[in-house]
């Protein structure tokens, strides 16, 4: 490394991680979030790995006619593995005290699929969607990067050393094939399986590769820049990385041909190699220099120490406390210094300490934490009252087959019982989602088919009002949904409708869903309507675990008095929902069947109250979605009016 070191390259990493730091800091101004765009650090990561690996790799080939892959693979587990085995031992036992039984349970499940660098396939899988609430509730979720490039790190040397082997002359040529294959994936599969396409290689290649082929060109060193051009370029190249913090602000859409924009600022300065250009003075300022040297080890510890303070409460669940924040990073860089001077180089010298040892230490370890970790679940659950069990538990990412949730597919919908003729569908948006388990059971203990479709945001039909047709997301994911219902005649249709969504007020969304409704009606489908299930105005699980993690000695003295529980005026849930309901109403025709959830959350424990819990239950993850027990009450009368359908077959 030493024979090819840039200064400005650990300047560079220093742009990244802060990009990355002010991202999940959430910090706001004027309404709006600082640096919206910082989750494109890591992508300055992956390009800078791409490059430094390639250079590692080339410079042994070429100089010793001979690769040792075992060699590199050691290398990496010691650059990678102390300092992260660390990490997970501290935020272990953070967790056990911080988080609540559902988060705790997530994070260990975590843990494994973090040190053997499969965390991208684990939070993938169960549903965790990066950037939906910008700092995850899971401590471990931004090790999902790191999986990336060790994955990457394992199948590149045996590529690189292939191609440069056996197609010396047109090697770059396939790197570059590589990269725009790469792009075109990313961009096809950001539309339809968003989540597939962050987390996964295929789509993230191309930004690892991006860096590799700068460091061809640079060892090579064909091409000669002038140093005037060097200096217009390798700003320009700054520009575009700041730029894109600045004004990127939607995760969903990375990565796609959109991130090329940060991944070529980020190559032009790594092409840009005078160390007189503007941009590599900048970059080789001391103390990005040192910044970029602990890089690493501060991108590790960042995540956690700031998911355990807002969990805790001590950010505030409104993201307001500026100072606290402040406080936290400096925490988390602190100890990236104590991590990088004594883990990272001391297990980084192979003569401090032999593989062997490193081996059997880490293996120790990491032993410990799995078993320890997993026979404290059922204590941790025991030291929190049973009303806060089901907190924070994403019930509409419950449901699952082949390992991934049923919940936001597009085209290959789960289908449970699929031998059975006899269908049934759910069709909504995340809170119909949040049923997906309880219609599940109900619909194979009566041995019928289920087939969920659910997807954020939508319900039935949506409608794009600029264009005045029926789309979701485009018109293929409607007509995937619509060919799926037309292929199972005579099914059981179940839906819901989101009152909050102001675009069943359009008359086209109207009109359209009329049409669909009565063509399944006369082609002898059934339909249940669910009718609108209460939205409260605070989020249950935030506004009980900050009583518990905050004000605990209110706790046990508020949760009993009726007076406490988050609710809703009836009246105003009524009169807001009156749209829909006029709409469901207005259909007369046999073969509809409707659920009134107002009759299991209004009116029961206070008068004129729709409630969001009781003092033993919640009936809602947040201030919408509902939980296991919400739902099981709406399950009651689903359930004998599925029975009623089918007792005769």
């Amino acid at each position: 490394m030493k024979k090819f070191y840039r200064p400005e390259i650990d300047g560079l990493r220093a742009i990244a991680v802060i990009g990355v730091i002010l991202y999940h800091a959430e910090l706001v101004y004027s309404g709006s979030q600082i640096l919206s765009g910082g989750f494109l650090g890591v992508d300055i990561f992956f390009v800078i790995s791409g490059y430094l690996i390639t250079l590692i790799i080339y410079n042994e080939y070429k100089e010793e006619k001979y690769f040792s892959y075992k060699k590199f693979y050691i290398r990496r587990i010691r650059r990678l593995v102390p300092a992260l085995v660390a990490m997970i031992c501290i935020s272990t036992i953070l967790a056990y005290f911080v988080l609540l039984p559902n988060q705790y349970l997530t994070y260990l499940n975590s843990i494994v699929s973090s040190i053997f660098f499969t965390s991208n396939f684990f939070f993938h899988f169960e549903g965790q969607a990066y950037g939906q609430n910008i700092l995850s509730a899971n401590p471990l979720l931004h090790t999902w990067s790191l999986a990336i490039e060790e994955q990457f790190y394992l199948l590149y040397p045996i590529f690189f050393i292939f191609i440069i082997r056996y197609f010396r002359k047109n090697y770059k040529l396939i790197i570059v094939i590589g990269i725009l294959s790469s792009i075109i994936i990313a961009t096809k599969l950001g539309i339809s399986h968003v989540s597939f396409n962050f987390y996964m290689l295929p789509s993230r290649i191309w930004e690892l590769l991006s860096g590799a082929i700068v460091a061809l060109i640079y060892k090579d060193n064909k091409i000669k820049i002038e140093l005037f051009y060097e200096k217009i370029l390798s700003i320009a190249g700054l520009i575009l990385i700041i730029l894109s913090f600045f004004y990127f602000d939607d995760v969903n859409k990375h990565p796609s041909y959109l991130t090329i924009i940060p991944v070529l600022g980020c190559c032009l300065l790594l092409i840009c190699h005078n160390q007189n250009n503007y941009a590599n003075k900048f970059l080789s300022f001391s103390i990005l220099k040192k910044l970029g040297l602990i890089s690493y080890s501060l991108y590790l510890w960042h995540h956690p120490i700031l998911s355990f303070g807002k969990i805790s409460g001590f950010t505030g669940l409104d993201n307001e406390i500026l100072l606290n924040k402040i406080f936290l990073i400096a925490i988390s860089i602190i100890l990236a210094i104590l991590s990088y001077n004594t883990i990272e180089k001391k297990f980084r010298k192979k003569n401090n300490i032999s593989l062997k040892k490193n081996f059997i230490f880490f293996s120790a370890i990491i032993c410990f934490i799995i078993v320890i970790s997993f026979n404290t679940k059922n204590h941790q659950k025991k030291n929190f009252p049973a009303i806060v069990s089901d907190l924070y538990n994403q019930t509409w990412f419950e449901t699952k087959q082949y390992f991934k949730p049923c919940f936001q597919r597009k085209q290959f919908f789960c289908s449970f019982n699929k031998k059975q003729e006899n269908t049934i569908f759910l069709i909504g948006d995340s809170i119909m989602a949040s049923m997906q388990q309880v219609v599940k059971i109900i619909s194979l203990s009566n041995n019928l088919n289920f087939i969920p479709m659910t997807n954020a945001g939508c319900d039935f039909f949506n409608v794009n009002l600029k264009k005045k047709k029926n789309i979701f997301y485009n018109n293929k994911i409607y007509d995937f949904r619509k060919k799926k219902i037309n292929s199972k005649k005579n099914a059981t249709i179940i839906l819901h409708i989101n009152y909050k969504n102001d675009y069943f007020d359009n008359e086209d969304v109207i009109k359209n869903f009329r049409n669909d409704i009565n063509k399944y009606l006369k082609t002898g489908y059934k339909i249940i309507f669910i009718y609108p299930i209460p939205q409260l105005n605070n989020n249950i699980s935030d506004v009980l675990s900050k009583k518990l993690l905050i004000d605990d000695h209110e706790f046990n003295t508020t949760m009993n008095i009726k007076d406490n529980f988050i609710n809703i005026e009836y009246q105003k849930f009524m009169n807001e929902s009156m749209n829909v309901r006029n709409l469901l109403n207005s259909f007369k025709q046999k073969n509809i069947y409707r659920i009134y959830p107002e009759g299991f959350f209004c009116n029961t424990e206070l008068l004129d109250k729709c409630i969001g819990h009781n003092d033993k239950e919640i009936y809602f993850i947040d201030s919408s979605h509902l939980s296991s027990q919400g739902a099981s009450l709406i399950g009651k009368d689903l359930k004998k009016i599925i029975q009623n359908l089918y007792k005769n077959r």
